[in-house]
């Protein structure tokens, strides 16, 4: 049997194992990544990426190939309500983007993950990640200072992994969550139920209104449960079908040819099966981990969090759960941090992912399903404030004594408290608008009001005390950084001699209002790395 090791064994190459390993890159950290497909997902399902999660995929410079794998239409969508994709509808609209330019400089994207999946594998090969495809984790077991795994090939072959930190995205059919022996809570249906997804082409004639592309909502009793969903794809003439079957259901070719048909509303049209993939949540709607890490275990994507895609915030949650774990695995691999700082993912990222669950939900059954609700829906929020508004009830940050910490908070009016995220402000260096955001890199950063000039050495002096990088930007002194409509200071919570702490993944780690808290920065550092 053979043996290697690696700082991180990654299980899964889908949006969320394929983001880590790229962001873990980005701070140094070579990783392996085993799949047990033969290759990246085919599907171009988790289309779009918004302004958070772009701001994440910068930080990896592969921000211009989003926006070039996009189709054309921007990020518009139409979508359709109907007995059938050409009969009769019951209602249709073209779904805009939101505005959000006021909360990020970040532009939106339209990407499908088909295409996602590869911008993301080829980045993270180049900053020292190995993929390799028809490999499964056949068992693991922790120790002390790591993970030893197993894994199998097609070619039956063995070997074992030894590895710091094993971290299991191997998505809501994954085996890890339970082989670590953590629970999972949710809402569950009524029946057990498969979900098969097929790609078809066909020679249909769909108008889009210039939309980027098309989702059609078909409520038909000849489809399977009534009810389908219809795509179109990044390939012109080809589109993608869900549908419902029962757990014991296996329609034969001809059956799916005719559901098509059907779901076109074309008796006679010539359609093609490409490919068709099998989707299996069981009973669970949606699934939510107990627990994001056990050990040296941590979840990501959808074997942390299953949730229906209505709304569209899967995909990107998967993406910034390797945003945001990443750097707590780079800081404790590096040995500046401790522990704590990886438990503290579950603490931030948990609860985030319960209520986005919740919405999704909520989406689900305005859009498809209204006669299941009741009193326990949740009320639909703006999505902006699902986007930037979140507040972490605790982690890797120095909470205010007495505040109150509401889950979500308004982010055009942003409080600036630790453990939310830090607001988009617009400023100028030598002339050139951009954004307060741009200033964070891989290492914490100090962002310091017009008369805090002593905050530079401070940070410099507790940078090379606990040997972790930390930049800090004077904003508003002069021409370097001006802040051109004198909103940081408000933004931000802090006087013209305070400061703010920002960690690399753009959260607030701790401020002080004033320059009284100069001392206190080494000290705040440290609590915390934990």
């Amino acid at each position: 049997m053979t043996m290697e090791s690696v700082p991180v064994l990654v299980v899964g190459a889908g949006l969320a194992g394929l983001s880590t390993a790229m962001f873990l890159g980005v701070h140094g950290v070579s990783t392996l990544v085993v799949e047990r497909h033969a290759g990246l997902s085919t599907q171009p399902k988790a289309r779009g990426q918004m302004p958070p999660t772009m701001e994440a995929l910068a930080t990896a410079g592969v921000v211009g190939r989003f926006l070039e794998a996009a189709p054309p239409g921007g990020t518009e969508s139409i979508i359709v309500i109907a007995e059938s994709v050409t009969g009769r509808v019951l209602h249709d609209f073209v779904q805009t983007a939101p505005d959000l330019s006021a909360l990020s400089a970040a532009p939106m994207a339209a990407t499908s993950q088909e295409r996602a999946e590869r911008i993301l594998a080829g980045r993270a090969v180049q900053l020292g990640a190995e993929i390799r495809f028809s490999t499964t984790l056949e068992s693991f077991r922790q120790e002390e200072d790591g993970v030893v795994a197993t894994l199998l090939d097609t070619t039956g072959g063995r070997r074992t992994v030894t590895s710091r930190f094993l971290v299991g995205a191997d998505g809501h059919k994954g085996t890890i969550r339970d082989a670590a022996g953590i629970a999972a809570h949710g809402r569950t249906s009524p029946r057990p139920t498969r979900t098969m997804f097929l790609q078809f082409e066909a020679d249909l004639d769909v108008t889009l209104k210039g939309a980027a592309f098309g989702l059609f909502y078909l409520r038909n009793p000849a489809l399977p449960g009534g009810s389908v969903t219809v795509v179109t794809t990044d390939h012109p003439g080809r589109y993608v079908v869900s549908c419902v079957f029962g757990p014991d259901e296996e329609p034969d070719r001809d059956g799916l040819t005719e559901m098509i048909r059907i779901a076109c509303g074309v008796p006679d049209l010539d359609v093609t099966i490409v490919d068709a993939a099998w989707s299996s949540s069981g009973e669970h709607v949606t699934r939510i981990a107990d627990a994001f890490h056990s050990g040296r275990v941590l979840l990501a994507g959808d074997a942390a969090h299953l949730m229906p895609p209505t709304g569209g915030q899967g995909g990107n949650t998967a993406v910034m759960d390797g945003y945001h774990l990443a750097w707590r695995l780079a800081y404790a691999l590096a040995g500046v941090a401790g522990p704590g700082l990886v438990a503290s993912y579950d603490a931030e990222r948990r609860p985030y992912a319960d209520a986005l669950a919740e919405q999704q939900y909520a989406n689900m059954i305005q859009r498809q399903t209204p006669h299941l609700r009741d009193d326990t829906v949740a009320e639909i929020m703006d999505p902006a404030v699902g986007l930037f508004g979140y507040v972490c009830p605790s982690g890797a940050f120095v909470r205010e004594p007495g505040e109150e910490r509401p889950l979500f908070e308004d982010p055009a009016a942003p409080s600036g408290r630790p453990g939310t995220r830090a607001p988009h402000v617009r400023l100028s260096r030598e002339g050139t608008p951009i954004s307060a955001r741009d200033l964070f890199g891989t290492g914490f950063t100090v962002l310091a009001g017009a008369g805090g000039g002593a905050w530079e050495k401070a940070a410099a002096e507790a940078a090379r005390t606990l040997r972790v990088p930390v930049e800090t930007y004077v904003v508003g002194a002069g021409p370097v950084l001006g802040d051109p409509d004198g909103r940081f200071p408000t933004a931000y919570g802090i006087t013209s001699t305070g400061a703010v702490l920002v960690r690399p993944d753009g959260i607030i780690a701790w401020r002080s209002p004033t320059e009284a808290g100069l001392v206190e920065l080494e000290g705040v550092l440290c609590g915390v790395l934990a």
